[in-house]
């Protein structure tokens, strides 16, 4: 059974037709409930009544930590792939709200096997989105015949069919799923939920923000990792992740052991630490990687690349002792404020504390956190105070980025871990030849690569910053008769390191600008009989201005000056 726990301020729904033949009876209007915890509830092959008893137990326990009393349970079958019979799904469901009704709730149930309009607003507290997974163990899933469309599972019957690009028509112009499908730059496939299939362009892209990312990190002296996708879990037991992790990982078994694609990049770090001794002279040693993440959230192509499942990090870690703390921590400060001023981002900062289920002392959280506030009154930021919500290792500053819509992502978070060293037994000899223990210090700038990407082509509305622009210039032949020349003009261009494109078809040069423009190409590069006569070229930009009578080489100059700005 697999579980979306929404906490709303209201949630409204619309019964509009039956979906299948074992649909329940109910009214077609409207039902509305305020201030309801909504369980978007999907019942999967295996499940029994005992699950409805363990997963009521358990959402029993969260939800009277929020201090709600209301719950409307709601047949969501998109969660899950493996489905359960409509008619065991619907007695399944009906158990789970039978349990919350004797333990004290006001339950409504959404009726089963109709398509319903949907209209809620989800409060604004942290654990006011939580997904839950309930797997039963002896139950060995049997597929089944009987199903509705929404319903249907992924077999070699049905592959080909659902071999197609998720729809986003009716989305906004200025919806990232919009802008990247327009610019080719990635697409989104049913096969893969969640994940993303990234076109040439849009590789190009994501490979321009990690060379971005690189050469500020070759100043400051990191290093970079890599590590295995796979590993045994008991490595997650080491960290204490998989108490809070496990459920969100895929995991598989290799013979008799128990294998997972890591979710994050920390423990396996910590083993190339480990895997020789270090000298205090040697410290801050300071890891990037760009690995990929894997994580089994409840997300899928609705949210485009702000949730997915398959995801890059702008991960760092550094090992210091702890004089070198302040000053690690102000650097990283620095360079998340040089990067977010690159992308003309505007941010806010905010402290997270200890929550109830953390490691270590009270004495050491105090320490870590007065350490963080310290280094950001040390900036002269404002910053808010998130009461509980540090990670059960670690505090942090979570920073959020403010884009051109006056909307807030967060994004950079900054760990100061006094306990997986410990853990972990990461060692260094200090002065007096004897083993210390160091601190670590983990960090994200831009957060998930995925995610930043989205961001900013709304930001930008899709016209990227020349510098990043996956194509800088459009080569554009009036006619059939000037193709020789602006071939020239091209090879020069790639030669000169220019990302250019050309568009030698048939057609109105009109409407070969009009393409280009949508392109969001900030160059169109010019070429009929006045260019070739004189050897020049005429320059239109994405913005609408005009130039005529221009050489390649002053073209080449501001293109090159254009993109100095990251470096």
């Amino acid at each position: 059974m697999k579980i979306l726990q929404l906490h709303t301020d209201y949630v409204e729904y619309t019964p509009i037709e039956r979906e299948i033949s074992v649909a329940e009876e109910t009214a077609t209007s409207p039902r509305r409930f305020e201030d309801a915890v909504v369980l978007l509830t999907s019942a999967e092959i295996g499940d029994n009544q005992n699950t409805s008893k363990e997963a009521s137990d358990d959402i029993t326990e969260s939800i009277q930590k929020l201090g709600a009393k209301r719950i409307l349970v709601y047949p969501f079958a998109h969660l899950a792939q493996d489905l359960a019979p409509p008619t065991v799904a619907l007695e399944i469901i009906k158990t789970l709200a039978t349990e919350l009704s004797k333990a004290g709730f006001e339950v409504h149930r959404a009726p089963f096997g109709w398509n319903k309009s949907l209209e809620l607003k989800v409060k604004g507290h942290p654990l006011a989105e939580q997904s839950k997974s309930y797997p039963q163990v002896g139950h060995p899933k049997q597929p089944y015949v009987e199903a509705s469309h929404s319903q249907a599972r992924v077999t070699e019957a049905n592959i080909l069919s659902r071999l197609r690009k998720a729809d986003f028509s009716g989305l906004p112009e200025t919806d990232h799923r919009i802008i990247g499908e327009r610019l080719d730059l990635f697409s989104f496939q049913e096969v893969s939920p969640g994940m993303v299939y990234w076109h040439y362009k849009g590789l190009r892209l994501k490979e321009l923000l990690l060379g971005f990312l690189r050469a500020e990190l070759a100043k400051r002296n990191y290093i970079e990792v890599s590590t295995p996708a796979l590993a045994n879990t008991a490595l997650w037991r080491v960290s204490g992740h998989s108490e809070h992790y496990k459920d969100d990982m895929f995991l598989t078994k290799m013979g008799n052991e128990e294998m997972g694609l890591k979710p994050m990049n920390c423990p396996s770090t910590f083993l190339i630490y480990k895997s020789r001794r270090w000298s205090f002279r040697e410290l801050p040693v300071r890891y990037s990687i760009f690995d990929p993440l894997y994580r089994n959230e409840l997300s899928g192509v609705s949210s485009g690349l702000f949730r997915v499942k398959a995801l890059t990090q702008d991960d760092a870690h550094i090992i210091a002792t702890e004089e070198q703390v302040k000053p690690e921590i102000s650097d990283m400060l620095d360079h998340m404020e040089k990067v977010y001023k690159t992308f003309d981002l505007g941010y806010k900062v905010k402290i997270s504390t200890r929550p109830d289920n953390s490691m270590g002392s009270e004495e050491e959280w105090k320490q870590a956190t007065d350490t963080l506030i310290e280094a950001v009154k040390s900036k002269g930021w404002t910053y808010e105070i998130k009461e509980k919500e540090g990670n059960f290792y670690a505090p942090k500053i979570d920073v959020d980025i403010r884009d051109s819509l006056g909307r807030e992502w967060q994004c950079g978070t900054f760990q100061l871990d006094l306990q997986m060293p410990k853990r972990f037994g990461l060692v260094y000899t200090g002065s007096d030849g004897k083993e210390h223990t160091p601190v670590v210090l983990h960090r994200t700038i831009l957060g998930s690569l995925e995610r930043f990407t989205g961001i900013i082509l709304e930001h930008y509305k899709g016209a990227l910053p020349v510098w990043l622009s996956p194509v800088q210039a459009r080569v554009i032949s009036i006619s059939d008769e000037h193709i020789g020349y602006a071939r020239r003009v091209l090879s020069a261009l790639d030669a000169a390191g220019i990302r250019v494109e050309s568009d030698f078809e048939s057609g109105t040069l009109g409407a070969k600008i009009r393409n280009a423009r949508l392109q969001r190409v900030p160059y169109m590069v010019i070429v009929g009989k006045k260019e070739e006569e004189e050897e020049q070229i005429s320059v239109r930009t994405r913005e609408g201005a005009e130039r005529r009578g221009m050489s390649l080489q002053e073209l080449l100059n501001e293109i090159s000056e254009k993109s100095k700005l990251y470096e």
